[in-house]
């Protein structure tokens, strides 16, 4: 028999969107609740997000009702065969709901994010004019008292996860004309799910790491958490929901499992596995464990977060016109504005003579892209870093960045024809409604947002690889978040949601918030379920 320190009905490890919207659902069905974070602040990767979810069937869409049969199509067209369609169908049967109970039971409230198309727009049940994903309103901070301080950030600058200045105007999260201490994006959704939690007097732990789940013979019963000095018990009588996202920033389980490179995480470096180990010293079955929400990244050299070198994902930059991604060869392998979950694929190809050979690879602009642009922070006038690489030819850049200059100059003779007629015949860049949203919104056409010349010296180059926003695999559910033993049988009062969990969209991608949404619904799911033992509706 285990001496507990003291008892509670439903743990929840991990303060993200997953496993604050569980804490949330559990504590407004009756259940007592405890929520323990191993950071020192709140929000893991969902707060320094942009805090859109993208919710594929519901009645929220100015132009009518998104279907379920539409959002089901769409969703095994992405996948190539990988997804689970017993939880996708939960996942889109279930958002309309989710949605629904959170704004009922928290601060926060949800509207389209106009105008943003699906990733894959043209696919069957694809939107291109977007619905799908949706924003929080803005929050005030002050509502939040002493927490207002205490959720997870980034610091200040041009790029928070590629949630810069223009990214939320883009998403429509400007808060440039209102009053107060309001915060936008994935800050506003943590705000206002702790808000809701706080609320309901639960009060999350921080520094607080859960490090054992205690077990019985009938299932899971408890765990055990370090805080400082401190390692004490808690008894779970209804269940322990597993919120602690990913394992990106543990160097062993990424090279275990990931099905290729992958050089930096953008997520906070909390998510080191924990939720994974500890599912699987009880025999948790896994699934989509070579999967992550893969991403282009940019190191800039010296840039560190907490003493860990820090990755940002790169989106406006390689969208714009008079900008390509090439191999060491100089040779394009990508649609450089397409959707940046898919782009692991080509960086990912594997030669038989050249091992990966898009990887390492180098964003090439020109000098008319940093005068109308700026890059990565850098300012149209700005002083230019060593790392830009600034050359006055090709043969310069090929000397400073191992770039085969005579393959480069091909490219760009190829390119620069083909763009002045506004195609892409290789990769077909601004073809897609998708391609254009992030480019030039001054052109006048979806190709012209995204397609320019290469033309103008001097020529710069900064390296660019695959990473991720957080990976995809973890222990197998069912549809209300139970884990899964081996042996296809569930374990008795453990759940898991988020990336905590084997992503049930596979490979697939949906939207902006293709991660946040299914994260949120399981969360929901998973927390009713271990608060009352049924279904959510």
């Amino acid at each position: 028999m285990t001496d507990w320190d003291h008892d509670v009905d439903v743990v929840v490890l991990g303060s993200g969107g997953a496993g604050l919207t569980a804490a949330l659902t559990a504590a407004a069905n009756g259940a007592s609740v405890e929520v323990y974070e191993k950071a020192p602040t709140v929000g893991g990767t969902t707060a320094v997000s942009g805090g859109i979810v993208w919710i594929p069937a519901h009645e929220r869409a100015a132009d009518g009702v998104l279907t379920t049969d539409d959002a089901m199509a769409y969703l095994r067209a992405q996948s190539l065969g990988f997804m689970d369609d017993e939880l996708v169908e939960t996942f889109v049967h279930t958002g309309a709901a989710m949605l629904d109970f959170v704004e009922a039971h928290s601060d926060l409230e949800f509207e389209i994010a106009a105008g943003f198309p699906d990733y894959k727009p043209e696919l069957p049940g694809g939107k291109p004019a977007g619905g799908r994903s949706l924003n929080t309103k803005p929050i005030d901070l002050s509502r939040l008292g002493d927490w207002r301080d205490r959720i997870t950030s980034f610091p200040a600058d041009f790029s928070n996860v590629g949630i810069d200045a223009e990214t939320r105007a883009r998403i429509h999260a400007s808060v440039d004309d209102m009053s107060g201490d309001y915060c936008v994006a994935g800050t506003a959704l943590i705000a206002g799910l702790l808000k809701g939690l706080l609320d309901a007097n639960v009060v999350p732990q921080t520094d607080a790491r859960a490090v054992e789940l205690i077990a019985d013979p009938l299932g899971i019963t408890g765990v055990r958490i370090e805080q400082g000095d401190r390692d004490f018990r808690v008894r779970a009588r209804r269940g322990v929901v597993l919120g602690t996202g990913g394992f990106e920033w543990d160097e062993r389980l990424v090279e275990a499992y990931l099905r290729g490179p992958m050089h930096g995480a953008v997520s906070p470096p909390n998510n080191t596995g924990d939720g994974l180990r500890m599912a699987m010293a009880h025999g948790a079955d896994l699934a989509n464990m070579g999967e992550a929400w893969w991403v282009p990244i940019v190191q800039i050299p010296g840039d560190t977060y907490n003493g860990h070198p820090r990755s940002r994902s790169v989106r406006l930059e390689r969208t714009r016109p008079r900008s390509i991604i090439v191999n060491r060869a100089g040779r394009r392998f990508l649609n450089e504005a397409g959707e940046y979950n898919s782009m692991a694929g080509p960086f990912h190809f594997l030669d038989p003579k050249l091992g990966y050979a898009n990887d390492p690879a180098w964003i090439v602009f020109d000098s008319l892209h940093l005068k109308h642009y700026g890059f990565l922070g850098v300012e149209p006038d700005g002083p230019i870093p060593d790392w830009f690489c600034k050359s006055a030819d090709l043969v310069e850049l090929g000397e400073k960045t191992g770039i085969d200059p005579a393959g480069l100059e091909r490219t760009l003779r190829d390119w620069n024809a083909a763009v002045a007629d506004e195609r892409d015949p290789d990769f077909g860049r601004g073809a897609s409604a998708y391609d254009g949203y992030w480019g030039d919104d001054k052109a006048t056409t979806t190709a012209g947002r995204t397609l320019g010349p290469i033309d103008t010296a001097p020529y710069f180059a900064v390296p660019v690889s695959v990473g991720a926003m957080g990976t995809k695999g973890g222990p197998r559910t069912d549809r209300d978040g139970r884990v899964l033993h081996v042996s296809g049988t569930a374990i008795t009062g453990l759940f898991a949601a988020g990336n905590a969990m084997a992503g049930p969209t596979g490979k697939a991608y949906g939207g902006a918030g293709g991660t946040l949404g299914p994260a949120m619904v399981f969360g929901y799911r998973a927390g009713h379920a271990a608060a009352t033992g049924r279904s959510a509706s």
